[in-house]
């Protein structure tokens, strides 16, 4: 450090607290103002970064290691000699390998002085770091899983969280985390709470979450709930859109950027995530928006009671591990004003079993008086089939099930074997919400789990919407086509 210019003093002391000083003066990396703007508010625990494509999130993420690194931020200052000797580490997370290598090209181009710059004749010049000699070259790991080292016995981990959720970093201890592209994990909620966030404790660092929304992931929800958070401003989290309008750099060489793209993809609701960094719940789902909005029903929110001489049908969906528990009530009196008048749901894990069955029994027995309740039970597992079998006799005798488990051998007709297929399930509650003979309380979780659902939903979250539209095709498809009095027998 004794070789930087004496003008530079002054920046080496104040880059500590100005990241955007240190990348302009010492990195010779200039930074649109929404770079700038994030650097200078992502002060929190968890920095949720939600750009569009092209904002420049690479370079954030690379900036911001090498600063972390040039100064050990999180280790104390007192003592120069035991600093420089304190060993410390950052780390950049991807769910694939490969998605780690633009953040390492990006740091190895900014220190060596090769990262291309692009000028407003349509040049390039590259950047011009005075602190070349910061990074330990000669010992930088340039396959996976790759490694930068830097001479005061720091060094930048890249890992993968696919494979192993995170579990590679555990026991080590660090400075700062970036998670490029972290929402395109199927495991987000997991790897924060299990794997991330305690490996930040022992120097208190913090975590920056750098991703597009990605409607197929199935952490979409748990990733749109991490940005609503920040932008709720609840201590720990600071959330930013990041817009192609920020990026000057691009704009200028390529004016006609925001034009052509909005061309490109005219009509398609993932316009504004792609250019603007918004969340977009639409695409590909099989439950329009409109309809959605139209089925919301503020004065459902809370839920409603039983009322004399109306009609139930419960939808459950069973879970297991991280899934949801849920059941759904419907009121099914009026044919054409279906309302979802409870949704209640749990993590699998989060209860045994018997209170799972407690929670349900109590439920049922808060609407049902004489016959007014029928219930259907998705069966496509063990855990379900033995949900069925733990039930009492008088409740097996009017629940369906769903799926390739059947009960042979009970003698009701409601529990008798029948033929439906997932996607008569799906179509009901879809011809429902378009004919706008269903109203939903105006619940996030809910509506957003509609909005995303799609007929292939492998890794998507769906335990409330498919309780939903069990209890859905229940209230219609389910319905005897003609009335006949028939006696049941059942075993008690």
């Amino acid at each position: 450090m004794n070789d930087l210019p004496l003008n530079l003093q002054r920046v080496l002391t104040d880059g500590y607290n100005d990241i955007p000083l240190f990348a302009e003066a010492l990195l010779g990396m200039p930074l649109h103002e929404g770079q700038k703007t994030f650097y200078r508010n992502a002060n929190a625990k968890v920095n949720i970064l939600v750009p569009s494509n092209r904002w420049g999130k690479s370079i954030a993420a690379a900036i911001k290691h090498i600063h972390y690194n040039f100064y050990k931020v999180g280790v104390g200052r007192g003592n120069t000699e035991a600093h420089q000797k304190a060993h410390y580490q950052t780390a950049n997370l991807a769910p694939h390998s490969d998605a780690t290598k633009p953040v390492f090209d990006a740091i190895k181009a900014i220190m060596t002085s090769s990262f291309p710059i692009p000028q407003e004749d349509g040049t390039v010049v590259n950047n011009n770091c005075l602190i070349e000699w910061f990074i330990d070259y000669d010992h930088i790991r340039n396959s996976t899983p790759y490694y930068i080292p830097f001479i005061n016995n720091s060094g930048i981990l890249f890992r993968s969280t696919g494979e192993d959720k995170g579990d590679s970093i555990q026991g080590k201890t660090f400075g700062y985390i970036s998670y490029d592209e972290g929402g395109r994990s199927n495991h987000l909620e997991y790897e924060l709470n299990s794997n991330i966030m305690p490996r930040l404790a022992d120097l208190n660092g913090s975590l920056d979450l750098i991703s597009t929304p990605d409607m197929k992931s199935s952490s979409i929800l748990f990733h749109f709930e991490l940005f609503e958070k920040g932008l709720h401003h609840e201590p720990g989290y600071y959330s930013q859109e990041g817009s192609i309008e920020q990026n000057y750099f691009l704009l200028r060489n390529n004016p006609d950027y925001i034009k052509n793209e909005t061309e490109r993809l005219k009509g398609d609701p993932i316009l504004d995530q792609v250019l603007y960094g918004k969340f977009v719940f639409a695409g590909d789902s099989l439950y329009p928006s409109d309809d959605i909005s139209a089925a919301c029903d503020d004065s459902l929110n809370d839920g409603v009671r039983r009322e004399d001489g109306h009609t139930y049908a419960i939808g459950i969906d069973t879970a297991m591990g991280e899934d949801e528990m849920v059941f759904t009530v419907l009121d099914t009196t009026d044919d054409e004003n279906i309302k979802c008048v409870r949704q209640i749901s749990a993590k699998g894990n989060s209860k045994s079993p018997q209170m799972h069955m407690n929670d349900f029994l109590d439920l049922l027995e808060s609407y049902r008086k004489d016959h007014n309740v029928k219930v259907i039970l998705e069966t496509w597992n063990g855990e379900s089939a033995r949900f069925y079998l733990d039930l009492p006799p008088d409740v097996q005798s009017i629940t369906k099930c769903y799926g390739s488990w059947q009960p042979i051998g009970v003698k009701t007709k409601a529990s008798k074997a029948f033929k439906v297929t997932k996607p008569d399930i799906l179509i009901a509650l879809r011809k429902l919400l378009a004919n706008k003979k269903l109203k939903i309380p105006n619940e996030p979780t809910l509506k957003k789990q509609l909005s995303i659902y799609r007929e292939n939903d492998k890794d998507l979250p769906t335990d409330r919407v498919i309780s939903l539209a069990l209890a859905c095709w229940l209230a219609t498809d389910g319905k005897p086509k003609t009335t006949k009095i028939q006696f049941i027998q059942t075993d008690w």
